[in-house]
């Protein structure tokens, strides 16, 4: 990302507001060409070109991430071929996001998309922590009361908090082949629990998007060395024979990876998968405004089509995304940005403050030193304050709704709103598809909360200017 841009000088409502926290109660032409090719599976199943020479292990020695586009261009011949159509359904949905039969409401269904891929409701979920020991993932059935209080979680656990943001429709599944790898084994890893989660609930219609572990992760992980458009091609399968789909929705790359002949032969895999159907959009992870227009010329000029996304972190106390303008160029391209990580680690949630380091729970550990916490005083002063705000105004609008809502029907409007809800409510407002992590029914619970709302300008200009406080280490 850029170097971070200057902004706007603080209001005096924002100090009047700090001034009274105390009293405050906690798509592009497709390319035709008929020249004859390999058959996707021969290609998949060629061993000689997926098979690695011991030597190149020393390759990876030292190295700790590098951006394909660092690497040297290898030259190959592949003709290009017509691309399948898809319908609106393996797109993601049509336009509204949804079929006619689907129950759920979607409140950004007339949103001025940036491409075909239209996401109801323009929020998302994370799996991360499905299937991973070291997050609290266990499995089996049933936990005891102290796993409980330690914040493990199970596979129903999961079921149930998937089935509500099905219904709720809050469909974007990010995801990674890498989640929840250990539980592999047990056929629990995130994405083979997913899998478990649509069988068991027929009627959902989730958008899946998974990511490819680099190279160097591939190693550190144990999962072998990986090279070649032939690997990245059986990758792709993986993943959608876990997930038990025919086709995924997106396949998401990451920018900074060491993976010889990139960008070029990560180009060709992808645009191969799109021509036979593997994948049916294309995404990137943690690209450069530079990287990601170079990246989606190359895919335009290889298959004829377009990139679809891009993820990165972006949150409250991590804002480089929206300061080095790669929000806006996103927007630009045509580009989805998909926000990871929009709670910071929950640093940007409001629930562990200065006042209050452990959220409330006094068994549980202080996920922040308190120096953290102090920094931030003044953002979770004022996510209190806009929160208090959010809510007055939103009870009194669902007063005003009652009498019609009572008649015509209708969604009630959340008013018992929180730090939390308006932290990422703060990203959509900022053009962004937030997908904060979800491991129970309560998290799920959370984010459904979110929908029938929106911050208003003043709003979000004050959550601005109290970051850019806490980001100069400014308390007031």
């Amino acid at each position: 990302l850029d170097d971070d841009i200057e902004e706007d000088p603080l209001s005096d409502e924002l100090s009047r507001l700090i001034g009274k926290r105390a009293s405050i109660s906690k798509s592009p032409s497709k390319t035709s060409d008929t020249s004859s090719s390999s058959s996707l599976e021969s290609l998949i199943n060629n061993d000689k070109n997926a098979v690695i020479d011991p030597s190149f292990e020393a390759l990876y020695e030292g190295k700790s991430g590098m951006d394909m586009f660092e690497m040297p261009e290898f030259k190959a011949k592949r003709p290009l071929k017509t691309p399948k159509e898809t319908d609106d359904k393996a797109r993601g949905g049509s336009k509204s996001g949804k079929d006619e039969d689907d129950s759920y409401l979607d409140f950004f269904e007339d949103y001025d998309d940036e491409n075909d891929l239209h996401i109801p409701n323009r929020m998302g979920f994370s799996t991360v922590a499905w299937g991973d020991v070291d997050q609290g993932f266990k499995a089996g059935k049933k936990l005891k009361k102290k796993e409980i209080k330690a914040g493990k979680f199970l596979a129903g656990d999961l079921q149930v908090a998937y089935d509500k943001l099905m219904e709720a429709g809050i469909t974007l599944i990010d995801t990674s082949e890498s989640y929840g790898i250990k539980s592999r084994e047990k056929k629990l890893s995130a994405e083979e629990i997913i899998s478990k989660c649509m069988d068991a609930n027929t009627h959902s219609l989730p958008i899946l998007a998974t990511t490819m572990v680099s190279p160097l992760n591939c190693v550190r992980r144990g999962m072998g060395f990986r090279y070649g458009q032939s690997a990245i091609l059986k990758a792709i399968k993986g993943s959608a024979d876990r997930l038990g789909t025919g086709a995924i929705d997106m396949y998401q790359v990451p920018s900074r990876m060491f993976y010889l002949g990139a960008p070029g032969v990560v180009a060709d895999a992808l645009c191969d998968s799109m021509d036979n159907g593997l994948i049916n959009n294309i995404g990137v992870c943690n690209m450069s405004k530079s990287s990601m227009r170079r990246f989606n010329a190359k895919l335009n000029k290889r298959g004829g089509y377009q990139l679809t996304s891009n993820s990165f972190e972006f949150s409250l106390v991590n804002r480089k995304a929206w300061k080095s303008g790669l929000i806006n160029a996103c927007k630009q391209e045509g580009i989805i940005p998909i926000a990871r990580n929009p709670l910071g680690d929950g640093l940007a949630s409001g629930v562990y403050t200065a006042t209050n380091p452990t959220g409330g729970e006094v068994s549980k550990k202080q996920p922040f030193e308190f120096k953290t916490l102090d920094k931030y005083t003044t953002l979770h002063d004022v996510l209190a304050t806009v929160q208090k705000k959010v809510q007055e105004r939103l009870e009194t609008q669902n007063s005003e709704m009652m009498d019609r809502r009572n008649r015509y029907k209708g969604p009630p409007i959340n008013t018992e709103v929180t730090t939390t809800q308006v932290a990422i409510n703060y990203i959509v407002a900022k053009g962004c598809v937030p997908a904060p992590s979800v491991k129970n029914p309560k998290e799920a619970d959370e984010i459904i909360g979110c929908l029938t709302w929106n911050l208003t300008d003043e709003e979000v200009k004050l959550l601005d200017n109290a970051a850019d406080m806490s980001d100069k280490g400014q308390i007031v």
